[in-house]
């Protein structure tokens, strides 16, 4: 082995042996790996993008129980236009994580499918499919954030409880049934021809089968969320008042509840396999899945806490 390791250092330069964060992120940029690769960049930034607004999100929702002024006051920060035109970039992240997600699982389940010619295809099909579906909800948004944030145009009434009733809570729960049983259907399917032998579960393949279970079950969960609340319903309209008319509904809390133990765990963990990437020291790399660890626990911990205990609920 020493051998093989001087062979290996006098033929590979130090510097590539060691990539550090900044140089491995700019190496991944700069490589020239045609559609593919900019589709496997991509998901990993829209992937970190999607994760950080949703700790943002999480945390500042779980304020509508702890400390419900606060949520006021965020609320209405996220009605400059700043924020604005990041919510619409959010939904560009969203849609393209999901639905490259979607082509690695097909991938994944049927690798004898797999050819670079594919590979090149599929990739176009995600960019194009992710511009056309972004492409009318950035309008909807763009126009919202003309109209009420420059224009300063008065922002509709306050959402009615026919608008988030009975009838919404029934397909958010609908949507939750169908989408675990998909999740079901996939778990039951035979794996591809290119699986000759089985595989010893562990914890690590227990979690590769997570992350793309919980991705099938996140495309309606989230995609749902956010053709709800940021366009057709928008940001103007939500403060205290709506989330807590939004959660009168049990169907609500539920869908809330749904996303929030999977979305986070799966960002939490694709979050993990991304520090792997670029984190070598063990020790630095221990402690780092160790505070990823108990941020996901923690943040978890507040939404929960905040969909039970409701709105208010600490006011006197």
């Amino acid at each position: 082995m020493p051998a093989v390791s001087r062979q290996v250092s006098r033929l590979v330069p130090e510097r590539t042996l060691k990539t550090g964060i900044v140089d491995g992120v700019w190496q991944g940029i700069k490589y020239r790996g045609g559609t593919g690769h900019l589709a496997f960049i991509g998901h990993r930034l829209s992937g970190l993008g999607t994760l950080l607004f949703l700790i943002i999100h999480v945390v500042e929702t779980s304020a509508v129980y702890f400390k419900p002024e606060f949520y006021a006051e965020v609320v209405a920060s996220y009605q400059h236009p700043v924020f604005m035109l990041g919510e619409i970039g959010l939904v560009a992240a969203v849609l393209f994580h999901g639905l490259n997600g979607l082509r690695i699982i097909a991938f994944d389940w049927k690798p004898d499918l797999w050819s670079p010619e594919r590979e090149h295809f599929w990739s176009l099909v995600v960019f194009g499919a992710t511009f056309a579906l972004w492409l009318p909800a950035a309008f909807v948004m763009g126009r919202s954030l003309y109209l009420h944030s420059i224009l300063m145009e008065p922002a509709p009434a306050a959402i009615t409880p026919e608008q988030v009733g009975t009838g919404w809570a029934n397909v958010a729960v609908i949507l939750l049934v169908a989408a675990g049983l998909l999740v079901a259907f996939a778990a039951s399917a035979r794996p591809g021809s290119g699986r000759q032998a089985a595989i010893k579960p562990t914890l690590e393949t227990r979690m590769w089968m997570f992350m793309r279970y919980s991705g099938v079950l996140l495309i309606p969960l989230a995609y749902g969320h956010v053709m709800i609340k940021d366009i057709l319903h928008g940001v103007h309209l939500i403060n205290l008042a709506y989330v807590e008319l939004y959660w009168r509904f049990l169907g609500w809390r539920i869908y809330d509840a749904a996303l929030l133990s999977f979305a986070l765990a799966h960002g939490a963990y694709g979050l993990k396999q991304v520090t792997e990437d670029y984190v070598h020291a063990p020790l630095r790399l221990r402690l780092t899945k160790y505070a990823i660890l108990a941020g996901w626990l923690i943040v978890t911990a507040m939404g929960a806490i905040a969909l039970v205990g409701g709105v208010g609920a600490t006011l006197s």
